[in-house]
């Protein structure tokens, strides 16, 4: 397993509240070296760290994001209380300017960090985007723009040299003639959503990125098929595994 590469998965969601500094740092400290958060933009601009568009899980209060401006989150308990209780009910949720700071405490790191279609449908894609890209200028060379919206994508690597990741949303021809047409560094897919072991990946000039693999008896199955690369909620288990010695910190 020389060649995996381990990528924490919004953090360590087993451990720690998804997405949050306090994941991040951990799974860093645990000798992780490449992670992946998401990106969402509140109402006046503001770029959080959240996966689901609306802040009900996270916060146990139903605030739509992209609707809502910060003042209105800023002091909400990020501590998904139904997974957590009360146990992380200091943590707030991230702003990307913090978890770029966190980034420069760490140089040997590489983010993915994924843009989702909520924002952009909200605000515009060139809004988003580029706003996402003038915060993460200090770390760009760290980072890894993905999305589920190629378009977007398409629209980062006009305005900035950097590596980017499309997150495959089903396995179907056309898509696979988005892939090849975009010619991203990374694709993303779901475990749930690749074809049987007998039918090959789609061929092309990027690395394969599965999610989420989270015990390490179920990594050959995706190393046989030449993947690489994966997205796992139990980074910190994986890196002390004898059996996985090694993995991501290439």
């Amino acid at each position: 397993m020389s060649h995996l590469t381990l990528i924490a998965h919004r953090g360590e969601p087993e451990t720690w509240p998804e997405n949050s500094l306090a994941g991040f740092a951990g799974v860093l400290a645990a000798g992780a070296r490449h992670i992946e958060t998401d990106v969402q933009l509140t109402r006046d601009g503001v770029a959080v760290l959240s996966h689901d568009p609306s802040l009900a899980r996270m916060t146990g209060h139903d605030l739509e994001i992209a609707t809502s401006d910060y003042a209105s989150m800023r002091d909400l308990p990020a501590c998904e209380p139904e997974r957590f209780g009360s146990r992380f009910v200091d943590l707030r949720l991230a702003r990307l300017e913090e978890f770029v700071a966190l980034l420069q405490h760490w140089p040997q790191a590489n983010a993915f960090v994924e843009i989702k279609p909520a924002s952009i449908e909200a605000h515009g894609m060139e809004t988003v985007v580029d706003r996402v890209l003038q915060l993460l200028e200090p770390v760009l060379s760290q980072c890894i723009l993905i999305s589920f919206v190629p378009e977007a994508l398409a629209y980062a690597r006009m305005q900035r040299q950097l590596p980017i990741g499309w997150v495959v949303p089903e396995w179907t021809p056309a898509n696979r003639a988005h892939a090849t047409g975009l010619a991203p560094q990374y694709l993303f897919c779901n475990r749930k959503r690749l074809p049987p072991p007998a039918e090959p990946l789609w061929p092309g000039n990027w690395n394969w990125v599965v999610y989420t693999v989270n015990e390490a008896t179920e990594i050959a199955q995706f190393t046989a098929r030449g993947i690489h690369m994966l997205e796992t909620n139990e980074i910190s288990k994986l890196l002390a595994d004898p059996g996985v010695s090694g993995a991501g910190r290439d």
